[in-house]
């Protein structure tokens, strides 16, 4: 009664038999809404859209709201219908949105997660465990979360949190019944989800999540999950967990042979590559704990503080005239990030990428590396090419960075394809400004 609702942002997806309803406390403005459904996994399946900007304490935030219904079946049909709903919705997702996919997701209980659960009868296992409230074990079996990380990464979810399980599975549950008492047609699971992903320029902290399981007009028990959203650096907080780096380590196929160059087949694989990146936003992807520096988590070094250090990553890679894939990209790029803190991942304010030997996919390397990079974006006069020394350096700034006084050079030494480029900039953060050089280089053998 103290909410009214939002205009153009309360659906009715007939086909798909489900509604996503949005409303807003009356003294808060809200306006650019807008709206979109898809069908996508079978003919009653799919997910409504609504993205609105929401005004509040002189900040404004856009929000953006996903509620699906996913298609019963494979963990692959799960994942195929969540990539096509983040490609057809790609046009509400940029990448200062916060943004909420949620609703009944169809994720199971996979006991073979377990090995020591793989022989026993699963609707039997989970209902023991639910009776002894083994939340944690329960958890582990979670086919949402402890799927193949490689799943995760391809799909898009990698970008999501989710808050951590703290209740008992909230299907199939018998209808008319308070508390949970579950159907034996199928494995209790926690198939109704809310899942998450912060904006580039705020924070997010997941403040309670929770089932209610005194509902009985439905199999299913409702959950609900609360946030509080301020400004910041696409940092998350709370009880969360984190699908760039909950899945399992079963490794992907191995990838073929690359070619020394690239073919026109290639060609078009990688521009597919970037446009799906470009659609989903690559903002939280996967890092392999392996490769993270860890920080000292230091109240000093808060995004908040006045005192924040600037982040600067330098990566160097010699092309030998062939184009890296993507999984390569993402091991040596990192996606921008410096480090892992708790939960979250910390944002390179500055990053510098330097490329010698490249070759004639020189352009598709560079908007790949663009693409991969999608919480910065390039420094004009500070990104060179150096055709005779066949070498570039790149230079990014995350887009809330000021950056001013861009210049560059170049210089060949030592052999007639051999040298150096520079950039210098100077670069404001937390009321202080830093001067920066990047020397890229490439010497004589």
């Amino acid at each position: 009664s103290q909410h009214e609702r939002v205009p153009n942002a309360c659906i009715a997806h007939l086909q798909a038999r489900m509604f996503l309803l949005v409303f807003r406390r009356r003294d808060v403005a809200v306006s650019d809404a807008t709206h979109g459904r898809v069908i996508t996994g079978g003919l009653v399946k799919g997910a409504c859209c609504a993205a609105l900007t929401c005004a509040i304490a002189d900040r404004s935030y856009r929000l953006a709201f996903i509620g699906c219904h996913l298609v019963t079946g494979m963990l692959e049909r799960l994942n195929d219908a969540l990539r096509k709903i983040l490609d057809a919705f790609q046009s509400f997702l940029s990448g200062d949105s916060v943004v909420f996919m949620f609703g009944d997701l169809n994720y199971r209980i996979n006991r073979t997660y377990d090995d020591a659960l793989k022989d026993a009868d699963a609707w039997a296992t989970v209902v023991r465990l639910a009776n002894e409230r083994s939340i944690p074990r329960l958890a582990a079996l979670d086919g949402l979360t402890r799927q193949p990380q490689v799943n995760i990464d391809a799909c898009g979810l990698a970008a999501f949190w989710t808050p951590a399980l703290s209740f008992l599975p909230t299907f199939k549950c018998i209808k008319g019944v308070a508390g949970l008492r579950y159907d034996r047609g199928r494995v209790p699971s926690y198939t109704d989800r809310v899942l998450f992903r912060p904006g580039s320029n705020t924070d997010v902290t997941c403040v309670a999540h929770e089932s209610v399981p005194a509902v009985t007009s439905s199999d299913h028990k409702p959950v609900s999950a609360a946030f509080e959203i301020s400004v910041g650096f696409g940092n998350v907080h709370g009880d969360i967990v984190d699908l760039a780096t909950s899945g399992s380590d079963e490794p992907p196929p191995a990838a073929p042979a690359r070619p020394e160059a690239a073919g026109p087949n290639q060609h078009a694989r990688i521009a597919q590559e970037i446009d799906a990146r470009q659609r989903w936003g690559d903002p939280q992807a996967h890092i392999p704990e392996g490769e993270r520096v860890q920080l000292s988590d230091r109240s000093s070094e808060a995004s908040s503080s006045r005192d924040r250090p600037l982040r600067v990553l330098a990566v160097t890679l010699n092309c030998s005239d062939a184009l890296p894939r993507t999984v390569e990209l993402r091991a040596f790029l990192r996606h921008g990030r410096v480090a892992r803190r708790g939960t979250r991942d910390v944002l390179a304010d500055v990053v510098a990428v330097t490329l010698q030997d490249v070759g004639r996919c020189a352009p598709i390397l560079v908007a790949m590396i663009e693409a991969h990079l999608s919480q910065h974006e390039r420094v004009p006069n500070a990104c060179i090419a150096h055709l005779q020394a066949r070498m570039f350096l790149l230079v990014f700034r995350r887009r809330d960075v000021a950056v001013s006084d861009a210049t560059h050079g170049r210089v060949i030494t030592g052999g007639l394809v051999k040298g150096a480029c520079c950039a210098a900039l100077t670069c404001a953060i937390a009321d202080r400004s830093y001067r920066l050089a990047f020397i890229g280089c490439h010497l004589v053998t």
